[in-house]
C-alpha cells in the first residue's frame, strides 16, 4: 500500500478537564478531514490527568485539536444562544 500522506502521531495532555469536554473533542475530531484516529485517555486515578491521542495526515496534530476546540467553542456558543433564546420566551410568557 503506497500513500502519499505523512502520518503524524502525537499524545497530548489536556490536564484535569472533564471528561466530557475530553470526549466532545474527540468526537470533533473523528470528523476532521486530516484525522485518521483520535482517543481519549481517561484519568489515572490518582492524577486526574486526561490525554488525547491522535493520528493526522499532513499536518500537525496540534493544529487539528486547536480547530476542533474553535469549533467546539462555536458550537457552545450556538448552544447558550438556543438556551438563553428559549428562557427568555418562557420567562415573557409568564
Amino acid at each position: 500500500m503506497n500513500s502519499n500522506h505523512k502520518n503524524l502521531v502525537k499524545e497530548i495532555d489536556l490536564g484535569s478537564i472533564d471528561m466530557s469536554i475530553a470526549l466532545a473533542l474527540q468526537s470533533i475530531l473523528i470528523k476532521h478531514p486530516n484525522v485518521s484516529f483520535a482517543g481519549v485517555t481517561p484519568p489515572h486515578p490518582l492524577f486526574g490527568k486526561i490525554s488525547i491521542k491522535i493520528m493526522s495526515k499532513d499536518i500537525v496534530p496540534e493544529k487539528c485539536l486547536f480547530e476542533a476546540a474553535t469549533t467546539f467553542k462555536k458550537e457552545l456558543s450556538s448552544l447558550y444562544d438556543d438556551i438563553v433564546s428559549s428562557l427568555s420566551k418562557e420567562v415573557k410568557g409568564t
